[in-house]
């Protein structure tokens, strides 16, 4: 599925204060970059960020999703769907 550019549009606009960081096409998405590091990423209509132990639990409380991909979605990346109304 093609990236929708309002939805990301309006995230990039969302995001317009935060420096240091910059954008890339990948793999139907957009993902957002810190040091050459994804820390986000664009796709799907939503937004993914990548979650550690730290806070992880804060994901799962408001019940959000894990980003997963291929045949059965088989493959887990540890990016969560995020609500848009943190954005």
């Amino acid at each position: 599925m093609a990236l929708n550019e309002e939805f990301e549009n309006f995230v990039l606009d969302q995001l317009q204060g935060m420096d240091g960081f910059e954008t890339k096409s990948m793999f139907g998405g957009l993902a957002l970059l810190s040091h050459g590091s994804a820390f986000a990423k664009i796709k799907h209509e939503k937004v993914w960020l990548k979650v550690d132990e730290s806070n992880l639990a804060d994901f799962k409380k408001y019940g959000m999703g894990k980003y997963t991909y291929e045949k059965e979605n088989s493959r887990k990346l540890n990016f969560f769907e995020t609500p848009i109304e943190v954005i």
